[in-house]
């Protein structure tokens, strides 16, 4: 699940370097935070995203883990509202699929942030 996160995150960097930036670490990612979606005081912000321990913080209900995924699917819903593009959310016991408007579907993820992240890189694929 980290490498799917990893290789979702650095395709959403090369596409949309202006919403999402690698580091010079591989499991790190900067976001902009959108004023819309989070209050902030700059237009400049970015909140940093890590993959490092994901999996097993995931599995042990850290906070801060489950607080990261929420950001990227609203930071994604924004971004699919923004151009009017709809998804929806298949949930099953495997995990989540998400769909957009022109069809493109997502692979079967854990978590709904993930399902969302690769409609988006392959809406911008696109």
């Amino acid at each position: 699940m980290v490498e799917t996160y990893q290789q979702l995150l650095q395709q959403w960097a090369a596409l949309a370097p202006d919403e999402c930036l690698e580091t010079q670490r591989n499991y790190k990612f900067k976001v902009k935070i959108l004023p819309a979606v989070e209050k902030c005081s700059s237009t400049e912000a970015w909140r940093l995203i890590t993959t490092e321990n994901f999996t097993w913080h995931l599995a042990n209900g850290k906070d801060f883990t489950l607080l990261q995924l929420n950001f990227i699917l609203l930071i994604i819903f924004y971004h699919f509202t923004d151009r009017q593009v709809n998804i929806n959310f298949t949930f099953s016991e495997q995990g989540t699929i998400a769909t957009i408007c022109n069809g493109l579907k997502s692979q079967i993820h854990p978590h709904p942030a993930l399902a969302a992240l690769d409609a988006y890189v392959q809406l911008l694929n696109f």
